[in-house]
This record gives C-alpha cells, structure tokens and sequence, in this order.
C-alpha cells in the first residue's frame, strides 16, 4: 500500500485488489520517487520467499483492508483514495489472472482451469473459510475503502484520479499509465454465477453505486461440494501450493 508524504499532509491510496491499483502505484512511484512510501519495501521478494507464512495480518502488505492498515501505519491519514472496479468484472478478472499462473504452481493453474461456475463456488466458499485467503483478492472493495475516501471507478478510467491527483499535489507529471486494464463485466457470467457475485459483495454493489443484478438462484450440490473443499483449499493457500 503506498501513501504520499506531503510536506502539510499523508495521502494514502487503498489497493483494492484486480481493480486498477498496480498502474496508480506505478504511477505514483515514478511521479513523486521517494516521496512515496510503502509500508514494505521490497515486499514482493518478502512474498516470494514465503513471509506471509509468518505475517501478521496473513496478507502482504500490498493487499492491507483497511482496519489493518489502521493497525500498522504511524498515524491515520490525513486524505485517501481508491480505485474500485464492477464486483462481476473484477471476479472475471481474478479468474483470468488466476489462470496465467499467480504464484506458478502446477495445482495452482488447474484449479483455475476448472469451469467458472465451479471455481467460482470454489473461491466464494473459500473467501468465506479465510477472508485473507489468495491475499485478500476474494475480499469486498469496501473492506479496503474508509467511508471517507474519494471514490473513483476504473469504468471511468484512470484520467480522473490522475486529474485528482494533480489537484491535491499542485503537480503532476504526464507520465503514461503502465498497461491499460479491460473493463466490463464479461459476457460469460450466466445468471446463476451473477446472483452468487451479488450476494458475495453486495456491500460493493451498495456502496460503490453499481447496478444490482436483477437475478436470483438458490444454493445447490455445487454450492455444498465446494463447502467441503474449501478447507483443503485453504491447507493448500497458505502453503504456497496454489
């Protein structure tokens, strides 16, 4: 989680994890160098070496809620920020991601290969088990977000937080976003799987002003066979193996 330290205050950015973050933090970094500071530098050599085995809480600091964040950082900040993305289109994305590799496991790349339906069962019932489980990316955008953020949404692109951004510092860089991130929910979300994301982050749905699915379905085998795998799931997670 990077914050920018001010000479009159701290600006902290809240990372929703698949929701754009990566390209603000990028941003940021090369806009303002050592002024950004991050909670663990070097976290993702910290990460692969396994230090989250050990971490208090069981997430790398990348990926802090914001009850956590409160808990490590020296002082509360002064103004914060986030970036928030459709919950359907950024459990999409965490199906592709978790696809290309994650951590480059064998296991790790066939549980993602399974049907969407079932992986999506999978990961919700995991999520409820372990809340920080696949650091913490199974998790609502508003556990990361204070209610006195400034709310922006990747449906709306990036130009507005820069443009934010520019604003609060006084200066601002045109400096080109990393990569640019697909939005949209995904035509390949059926009804049933669009009801489960609803009722899995409906605090997203509430909050954050997107559209509600008008859809309803009722939970099945499916639903209790991933139940009974979620903690085996969750055995695996926090070892490394997926």
């Amino acid at each position: 989680m990077p914050s920018l330290s001010l000479p009159d205050r701290l600006i902290w950015f809240a990372h929703c994890p698949k929701a754009g973050g990566t390209s603000i933090e990028q941003v940021m970094v090369a806009q303002w160098g050592e002024a950004v500071g991050h909670l663990h530098w070097g976290w993702d050599l910290w990460w692969k070496g396994g230090g989250w085995r050990k971490a208090d809480p069981p997430n790398s600091p990348q990926h802090l809620v914001w009850d956590d964040a409160l808990r490590v950082l020296d002082r509360a900040p002064d103004q914060v920020f986030a970036l928030v993305r459709d919950p359907a289109a950024r459990i999409a994305s965490e199906y592709r991601w978790q696809g290309r590799g994650r951590r480059g496991t064998r296991l790790g790349r066939l549980v993602a290969r399974l049907p969407f339906s079932l992986w999506l069962r999978l990961m919700l019932a995991l999520a409820r088990l372990n809340p920080h489980a696949f650091d913490n990316h199974l998790r609502p955008q508003a556990d990361f977000v204070p209610h006195q953020a400034r709310v922006f949404r990747l449906e709306d692109g990036m130009a507005p937080v820069l443009d934010w951004l520019s604003q609060e510092t006084g200066f601002l860089q045109d400096i080109p976003l990393p990569h640019a991130i697909p939005t949209g929910p995904g035509s390949a979300i059926g009804t049933a799987e669009l009801a489960r994301i609803a009722r899995a982050f409906r605090s997203d749905y509430d909050r954050f002003g997107y559209a509600l699915p008008e859809v309803t379905s009722r939970p099945d085998l499916g639903d209790a066979f991933a139940r009974c795998l979620a903690p085996l799931l969750n055995i695996l997670d926090r070892r490394g193996a997926l």
